[in-house]
């Protein structure tokens, strides 16, 4: 499928550049470095492993791939039919449309592949009833029972249950991965793995241990034991689950509400409230579906814009910052659902050579201030609006720390990359502030507004933050605020 779409795109090139009058003549004339370029995309995306990833589980990083090989392949492909015969035939226009066209063809269809794979993921999940809100898990030991877990979590709670990585005993297992799910160190370091994720974002609910608690080393069950006592962290031993231990069953270490599937009912994960959608309502699902087309387009035609800003700020943060360049934390999302927000890495680690935590004020360069002044930092969150996590306008994702319950409402639409509350002030207002903004918005969005946010982002980039008292003062006075959507408690298991 992906030579085809490099057929496809290089076919369409020729009729962009202008040979719609002869055309056949310029297919022909042009018909060698055509099938230089095929075969050139054949080599490049076999040793790459474009081919590896189904399209529907593609990721940022992948699109990524996508347009390094396209450019790698289409270099070698000027260069072989330079050596040919000087590149006569060939418009100096036609390899620009033709990379734009394959990587836009590559990238649109994996996320399409991927809207339908997880649209499908969610009807089936809506089907279900009484689910239980996300929850974040680590797994201890590689072994059958490991590989047997991570199956069953793919297979029946995928949209519930995300496994952050494995914990070992054996140092010499780091770095390898088990059912796509990475080793990322050994018990022993279990805090400083915890402190890590946590700096991503990501809260640890529960630990799975799939060994046998006689086969732990004393200082791993001590470690896990004292995680356990210490933090709301719940340590599960799958053997005592299955009944082949001699002891006591341990309580359940599911946490959380259960979920409403109601009609017209949504369930902000984690935060113990129910926000009430009226389905019923057309215009309102209108609105929501000609602006999920625009983000898409939008999206896809930014991105190609601005690939080469985007290539020059990742040559900017490798040189400053060094690898990797992407750094990715995990926030709330529609309704709460989790998802990875990336962005272009801007401070330096957060521990040093010797382990010891860095401040923050120290862990960041000139360099990094002007992109996020600039906001290219946050150009990857393009990737996410174009997979659907992110929106191109909306509230700004938050960490779970940061969303207050009572603003729950503002989690009943996608997440932007700009918003109202951006545009209104952005980083120096109070969050509590930001929170009133983002409901307003919530309750009064439109094409119009959205429009108004595009040109007040430009604007705050070019001039800087300013805060708008009257805004904040229209938020704070809006009736409607006091009850943003219909919300009711969920009572805790």
């Amino acid at each position: 499928m992906d030579l085809l779409f490099v057929a496809l795109a290089t076919i369409v090139a020729v009729m962009l550049r202008g040979y719609f009058d002869t055309f056949t003549e310029s297919l022909v004339a042009l018909m060698p470095y055509s099938l230089i370029s095929l075969g050139c995309a054949s080599a490049i995306f076999l040793v790459g492993g474009l081919d590896r990833t189904p399209w529907r589980y593609s990721s940022v990083a992948d699109h990524l791939q996508v347009i390094v090989l396209t450019v790698l392949a289409i270099l070698l492909a000027l260069v072989i039919t330079f050596a040919l015969n000087r590149l006569e035939p060939v418009a100096r226009s036609l390899p620009v449309l033709q990379g734009g066209l394959i990587v836009s063809a590559l990238i649109v269809a994996r996320s399409i592949a991927r809207f339908r794979h997880t649209r499908q993921i969610e009807n089936n999940a809506n089907g279900h009833g009484n689910e239980k809100p996300h929850e974040t898990v680590l797994v201890v030991g590689v072994n059958t029972l490991t590989e047997l877990f991570l199956l069953s979590v793919r297979e029946f709670a995928s949209e519930r249950t995300q496994v952050a990585g494995i914990i070992v005993e054996d140092r010499s297992l780091q770095g390898r991965a088990i059912q796509n799910k990475t080793v990322l160190g050994t018990v022993e370091e279990l805090q400083s793995i915890l402190q890590s994720l946590e700096v991503h974002g990501v809260a640890v609910d529960r630990i799975v241990v799939a060994t046998a608690v006689d086969q732990l080393q004393p200082r791993s069950l001590e470690t896990l034991l004292e995680i356990e006592n210490t933090s709301d962290i719940f340590v599960q031993f799958l053997t005592e689950r299955l009944g082949f231990e001699g002891v006591a069953q341990k309580p359940s270490g599911l946490s959380g509400q259960e979920r409403n599937s109601a009609h017209g009912q949504r369930v902000i994960a984690g935060l113990g409230k129910v926000i009430e959608i009226d389905d019923a309502n057309s215009a309102l699902r209108s609105f929501r579906l000609e602006k999920r087309i625009v983000d898409v387009l939008g999206a896809a035609i930014l991105i190609i814009a601005l690939s080469p800003v985007a290539i020059l700020v990742a040559f900017v943060v490798a040189l400053d910052v060094g690898f990797p360049i992407i750094f990715w934390q995990q926030r709330p999302g529609v309704y709460g659902r989790p998802f990875k927000l990336y962005k272009f890495r801007t401070m330096r680690a957060s521990h040093d050579r010797h382990r010891v935590r860095v401040p923050d004020d120290q862990r960041s360069s000139a360099v990094g201030q002007a992109l996020r002044r600039t906001r290219l930092d946050e150009l990857p969150q393009l990737f996410n609006v174009l997979i659907g996590n992110m929106s191109l306008i909306g509230p700004r994702p938050l960490l779970p720390c940061d969303q207050a319950p009572e603003y729950a409402a503002r989690l009943s639409v996608r997440p932007g990359i700009t918003g109202w509350a951006q545009v209104n002030g952005g980083r120096i207002i109070s969050t509590s502030d930001k929170l009133i903004l983002d409901v307003w918005y919530v309750q009064n969005a439109s094409f119009l507004l959205d429009l108004s946010i595009i040109f007040r982002t430009v604007k705050m980039i070019l001039f800087g933050e300013r805060i708008n008292t009257d805004a904040v003062s229209q938020a704070r006075n809006s009736r409607s605020l006091k009850t943003p959507l219909r919300t009711t408690m969920v009572p805790a298991e």
